[in-house]
């Protein structure tokens, strides 16, 4: 952490990725607030990290709270039901002066996009509109949750929804949230401005990591997911992206092939976790 690098931070939720993401900011010396709702759960966040209760819609409440703590970088770590309290964290990132702000993206490429995916192309447009530069990063799907992505926590079988031989970008949650922390306290503002970074930790299909699970794991192909179980059709929508072939952090849906360099570079001597390492295999 050199002089002239960001300190000041402030993370919006304390999920799966705010919290982790919390303490990787603290090893590499950051000061950091967490901003929750009022009505939120968290886990226990590290020692001399601020705790914010605050409705996350009053755009004053918020621009008081950015300023009280002197916030230099506002990163989104909320969920994708949540996306709808960014733009009055926006709002209130412009009031407060704030330097940065890290969009929550942290999976595949967006622009270009529908959907889910497109909501968060058209937040980067509005934080264009603001002025505040900011920095979206690819890391593409989180090695950690291929058990859910496969079907795995409902009947122990991986799951395909079509041929299951298209690659994607696969990083460990570890690996997302220190190589964040690592750059957003180490590459001066000016190298991170208005930015697109991408990482992964491995590129397989996900064939090959059913694979990885041993001749005891079935493997079996279907047209979906039952209703009954949680989330099946974001199973089906992730495993939608990979069979179409959009699962890469190095994609452009402009000319449909993998254009893009990683940035992994910025994070030098790190060893990246592998897919079998993540999941114990």
């Amino acid at each position: 952490m050199s002089g002239n690098t960001f300190k000041s931070f402030v993370v919006l939720g304390a999920g799966t990725l705010g919290t982790p993401l919390t303490e990787a900011l603290v090893t590499n010396g950051a000061k950091v607030a967490v901003f929750t709702r009022p009505s939120s759960e968290h886990r226990k966040l590290p020692e001399g990290v601020t705790h914010v209760a605050v409705d996350f819609t009053d755009v004053k409440a918020l621009t008081e709270q950015l300023r009280a703590h002197n916030c230099e970088v506002v990163i989104s770590a909320v969920s994708h039901e949540h996306l709808e309290v960014q733009p009055p964290s926006l709002e209130a990132a412009k009031n407060a002066g704030v330097k940065l702000y890290v969009p929550s993206e942290f999976g595949i490429p967006t622009e270009g996009q529908d959907g889910l995916l497109g909501q968060k192309a058209a937040f980067i447009e509005q934080i264009k509109a603001t002025g505040i530069p900011y920095v979206r990063f690819y890391s593409g799907f989180l090695m950690d949750f291929i058990p859910f992505f496969l079907g795995m926590d409902w009947n122990k079988e991986a799951t395909l929804i079509g041929t299951g031989d298209k690659p994607a970008s696969w990083t460990a949650l570890a690996d997302v949230t220190g190589y964040l922390a690592y750059v957003l306290t180490h590459v001066l503002p000016q190298e991170l401005k208005n930015r697109t970074l991408r990482i992964e930790g491995q590129r397989y299909t996900l064939r090959q990591i059913a694979q990885l699970y041993g001749e005891q794991t079935k493997i079996v192909q279907a047209s979906g997911f039952p209703d009954d179980i949680s989330n099946p059709r974001l199973r089906e929508f992730l495993q939608s992206k990979v069979e179409a072939e959009e699962g890469t952090t190095t994609y452009d849906m402009k000319t449909k092939k993998d254009e893009y360099q990683l940035d992994k570079e910025l994070w030098p001597g790190h060893k990246w976790f592998t897919v079998s390492q993540t999941l114990g295999l």
